[in-house]
This record gives structure tokens, sequence and C-alpha cells, in this order.
């Protein structure tokens, strides 16, 4: 009986550290989707260097966490979002500025964050 209560223990553990993986890469997520949405907005107003700025404060999270995120997601995703962001900067410090290239570039970045998230939800499309 004491096998069955320490089993049941380890996979209620499993499921509260699952939860919690899951809150805090939406709140991750959706604070930088909130940044990159900011740039946006600078750069459609030829605020480039400020439109840069902050997407560089937000590739520096994203850096600040690649530890926590190597251990819990694809490495593949987690590099393409780094090209994306690499991307996306050299757009905003390319001497000819075009906003409609940066703009795609900026929601295809968006778009990566918010996948990642959802791959991560216990959903039956990502369980099968």
């Amino acid at each position: 009986m004491k096998r069955l209560y320490v089993s049941l223990g380890l996979v209620a553990l499993l499921a509260a550290l699952c939860i919690a993986h899951t809150v805090h890469l939406f709140c991750f997520t959706t604070q930088l989707t909130e940044l990159l949405a900011q740039a946006q907005n600078q750069a459609e107003q030829e605020n480039w260097d400020q439109a840069a700025r902050i997407t560089r404060q937000a590739q520096e999270q994203w850096i600040n966490h690649e530890g926590y995120l190597h251990v819990t997601l694809h490495h593949t995703d987690i590099d393409a979002i780094l090209i994306s962001f690499n991307e996306a900067l050299a757009f905003l410090e390319a001497g000819e500025r075009q906003s409609a290239e940066y703009a795609a570039v900026n929601a295809r970045l968006i778009t990566q964050l918010e996948l990642i998230y959802e791959a991560e939800l216990p959903t039956l499309t990502n369980l099968l």
C-alpha cells in the first residue's frame, strides 16, 4: 500500500510540474509577444531605433531563458526562434528600412512563440 501512495505522489508531483511549466511558458511567451508588438508599432511610426531596442530586449530575455528552454523544449524550435530574432534585428538595423519585410519577419516570430506554447498544452492533438 505504501508503494501505491508513493507512486500516486510522484504522479501528482509530475502533473504539478507540468502545469507549472505550461503556466510559466505562457507568461514568458506572452511577455515576449507583447514586446514584439510594441516593436512593430514603433517600426510603423518610423521609430526604428526604438523598435530595435525593444526587439533586442526581447531577444535578451529569450537568451536568458535558454537554459530552461533547452531542458523543456525541442532544440530546433529554440534555435529557429533565435534565428528569427536575429533576422528581425537585421531588418531593423539595416540601412534601408522596409517596414513590410520587417512586419513579416516579426509576425513569423510572434507566431513561432505562440506555437511553442501551444505545443506544450495537454491537448488530444499533442498527445497523439
